[in-house]
């Protein structure tokens, strides 16, 4: 904060050090002075965010009429004094929620939603975190399959040390009733598994033939590979193109990308540049929010669970256009914010490539890349690094192409990661029903196999069917 500060100042002449008369005069001045520096000296602020991830917007999948999910209160720095804080549900907030973010989620019956010791909770002079307090949720009846519903919690304290900012004060839960879907659940903080179909060659339905002994599905996020960003001469707008393959499996969304959803997988598009002057990491501001209403108009119209980008196959930007700007990793983290803010419900991840990795994004109008990334997935052999505000569970611990045997596929590398805290893993591009590699001739399922032994504890159960390309039916392999 600046404050304006007018200070009277008396001027005494030189001859200061005589005895002869002096003279003065005072003069009125008027300058700026940074307080900024010395407040956060003295300032605390306070946050509001999901225990397990680290933010203040969480996604909520209901599998039980009953659940619950921890959330915390966070200091930045010691208070030295003790601080009391409540947390309870404020109904106001949702409808400055839906116009931040063009959403109309609605609320959430306050009567079904209980937090532990109502909300009260004490920190010490010497505590920066509290314990995770339960937000527990109990179904209703009439609750919609693919409806969101939003939980908006507040936080406050009558401490007088301790500060809040808008958003700081403020977490949402959203809420999705998933009780009547397949359980993809492999345990408490088990390691996701994310598959990239390459939908020109391969048939998405196929992740549905890979399960662990215990009957869980293997894959958790179902990526297709890929639509495209593109720039649109004739309306002069950069838009979201599909090719035949794309196109078709959107037009058969029922038949191909809804039953991967109600057995429990996430279904994300992947948005790559498409050798034209637009790109993902080519827009300008603006750009970056007109594509990213488009984004969450397209998912939300296809009933898609969110997007994934990746920074490949753009030309040089056109700069006299104004929907575009240099390539950059600030334009790649401000469509990725715009979209996060155009779709809070849906999932934002990123492949590491070009000009656009997770490690460099940037803090966009304060949020943090931890806020607006949801995980990140690098080039193949690599694991992620996290970048401001992400922990390793946002980040994939392996990038294995299975097609061209990149990648460690080892059972050791699993459990590794697994131990190290990384949350994902990433497969790109099988191969039914063969599933043979281009390069190695090399057993794919065999890779998969070992990494399922190393992340969860037991074996895969080799698929003994397929679903050929732009086909329904399961075959023999």
């Amino acid at each position: 904060m600046n404050m304006i500060n007018h200070i009277k100042y008396a001027f005494l002449p030189l001859a200061v050090f005589t005895a002869g008369l002096f003279t003065s005069c005072d003069e009125e001045l008027e300058f700026t002075a940074d307080e900024s520096a010395y407040l956060s000296a003295t300032q605390i602020n306070g946050m509001l965010l999901d225990a397990a991830t680290n933010k203040n917007n969480s996604i909520v999948e209901l599998r039980n009429d009953e659940q619950s999910t921890d959330i915390v209160f966070r200091l930045s720095k010691q208070p030295k004094t003790g601080v009391d804080v409540t947390i309870t549900v404020d109904e106001s907030y949702v409808t400055t929620y839906n116009a931040i973010h063009n959403t109309d989620f609605e609320m959430f019956p306050t009567e079904n939603v209980t937090i532990t010791n109502n909300g009260a909770c004490l920190l010490a002079p010497d505590d920066t975190t509290t314990p995770g307090l339960k937000v527990t949720l109990t179904a209703f009846e009439g609750m919609e399959e693919d409806k969101t519903y939003i939980v908006p919690l507040s936080a406050t304290s009558p401490t007088k040390s301790i500060s809040f900012s808008e958003m700081s004060k403020h977490m949402v839960l959203l809420v999705q009733d998933c009780r009547h879907k397949a359980n993809h659940d492999k345990g408490e903080d088990a390691v996701k598994t994310v598959i990239y179909f390459e939908v020109n060659d391969a048939n998405p339905l196929n992740a549905l033939e890979f399960k662990t002994a215990s009957g869980k599905y293997f894959f958790d996020d179902v990526v297709l590979f890929a639509a495209n960003i593109n720039w649109d001469a004739k309306k002069q707008r950069v838009y979201i193109s599909n090719n035949d393959n794309v196109q078709f499996l959107l037009d058969h969304n029922d038949e191909y990308l809804q039953p991967l959803r109600k057995a429990g997988m996430r279904v994300i598009i992947s948005i790559l540049g498409n050798h034209d002057q637009a790109g993902v990491a080519q827009l300008s501001e603006m750009g970056a929010k007109e594509f990213a209403r488009e984004i969450a108009a397209y998912c939300r119209g296809y009933n898609l669970d969110g997007v994934a980008f990746d920074d490949e196959y753009s030309n040089d930007p056109v700069l006299s256009n104004p929907w575009l700007a240099e390539q950059s990793v600030e334009a790649g983290s401000r469509l990725m914010y715009e979209c996060k803010k155009a779709m809070p419900e849906k999932i934002v991840s990123l492949y590491s490539l070009g000009s656009l990795y997770a490690d460099e994004l940037k803090i966009i109008d304060g949020v943090e890349p931890g806020q607006y990334c949801d995980y990140s997935v690098a080039d193949y052999g690599r694991s992620e690094d996290p970048g401001i505000g992400m922990t390793l569970k946002q980040c994939a611990g392996m990038s294995i192409e299975l097609f061209r045997d990149r990648g460690d596929t080892s059972t050791s590398t699993a459990r590794s990661k697994k131990n190290k805290g990384y949350g994902y893993y990433m497969f790109f591009s099988p191969t039914p029903p063969k599933y043979i590699s281009d390069e190695e001739k090399k057993d794919q399922l065999k890779y998969c196999e070992n990494v399922c032994l190393g992340l969860y504890d037991e074996s895969l159960i080799r698929p003994s069917y397929y679903y050929p390309k732009n086909s329904t039916v399961r075959t023999a392999r």
